[in-house]
């Protein structure tokens, strides 16, 4: 009940002094995927039939950076973003992460019915393995609950944190596989791929959205050992460092 209430009070908030409010989380995401296809068509000269799967493709690795990207962004200021709340009542602090996710994935949903509406409307049929999406949504979210945890115990010691975060992340979307793929490639070129830890879940869900086959045995493997590992480490850091965390800010 908690979590539904913060999370209501944080998406009233999103849109509250616009006058479009909700339509500009349609018409961002949008926005994008068109300027993509005119850009890969008209400017790049690439064949339609090959820009387009290649716009979709972006796309598509855009929507798993930019909600990486936002949490990971805004993970370091969570505590201090809710101090009122922390320090003047009893309120369970380690919630935060999960209210901070499930207000991004709204936004990253929007997204992607956008995409599924494109790729249905110019590809014509979206494959059925793209059913096993939440098959490999699932250890991303563990993945991402870890990291917030861990960053949001960090942030509360040092505003260093945020500013590394935000120096590093143009960085970091170039080391991604955004714009590129590494499927098809030698074993030793996706492990050190791999080495980061969201380029599994992009490539595995562009083979199950776009090539219409199973996701790759080894990128599973890879992301549900990494997204394990993870979520427990950062969860018990949080736990560990919250009082002390709590205090400092």
């Amino acid at each position: 009940e908690l979590i539904r209430v913060v999370l209501g009070r944080e998406l009233y908030q999103r849109f509250r002094a616009s006058y479009f409010g909700w339509i500009w989380a349609v018409a961002t995401p949008l926005l994008m995927l068109l300027v993509f296809v005119a850009v890969f068509s008209k400017m790049l000269k690439i064949e339609s039939e090959v820009q387009i799967n290649f716009a979709l493709s972006t796309f598509l690795g855009l929507l798993f950076f930019n909600l990486f990207s936002e949490l990971m962004t805004r993970a370091p200021l969570l505590l201090s973003e809710h101090v009122n709340f922390i320090k003047k009542s009893i309120f369970p602090s380690e919630i935060l992460a999960w209210t901070s996710m499930m207000r991004s994935l709204c936004y990253a949903g929007i997204g992607f019915v956008v995409y599924l509406a494109f790729q249905l409307y110019i590809v014509g049929i979206i494959p059925l393995t793209a059913l096993l999406l939440p098959f490999i949504l699932f250890p991303l979210f563990l993945l991402l609950l870890g990291l917030v945890w861990l960053f949001s115990a960090l942030g509360a010691f040092t505003r260093d944190i945020s500013f590394m975060v935000a120096a590093v992340m143009p960085i970091f979307m170039f080391v991604t596989p955004v714009f590129y793929s590494v499927i098809g490639q030698p074993v030793g070129v996706q492990l050190y791929t791999y080495i980061n830890p969201l380029a599994p879940y992009i490539e595995m869900a562009r083979e199950i959205m776009l090539l219409g086959r199973l996701p790759d045995a080894m990128a599973f493997g890879i992301a549900w050992g990494v997204a394990v590992v993870v979520f427990y480490g950062g969860y018990s850091f949080f736990m560990r460092f919250r009082s002390v965390a709590v205090d400092v800010i």
